[in-house]
């Protein structure tokens, strides 16, 4: 059913405004708007290890996970996921300045 009809307003606009209103847009102060997550080497490293512990979840055998990030942040992610305990292998990539990371469940 189209919001006008739903909400009974004569005038398509003011039925429009009415089905926003009642669905919550704009986002009011009770429903925070999100905040966007972090990009760096703990975001980079939280995903494969999310990645890992689905791939674990789902039976895969071996699974292998590839990054190629400028050269400090793989640094990082490789000092993360050796903490967390895989191994991963770290090694340069072809494009300048840049470096290949890769884990296997």
């Amino acid at each position: 059913m189209f919001p006008v009809v739903a909400t009974g307003a004569p005038n398509p606009d003011l039925g429009l405004t009415a089905a926003a209103l009642a669905i919550g847009y704009p986002p009011s102060s009770d429903h925070p708007t999100p905040v966007p997550k972090p990009y760096g080497a703990e975001a980079l490293a939280r995903q494969i290890l999310d990645a890992v512990a689905r791939c674990r979840a789902l039976g895969h055998r071996d699974p292998s996970i590839t990054l190629t990030r400028p050269t400090a942040v793989v640094e990082g992610v490789h000092m993360l996921l050796l903490q967390a305990g895989l191994q991963p292998e770290m090694k340069p990539a072809a494009v300048g300045g840049c470096s290949v990371i890769t884990v296997r469940g």
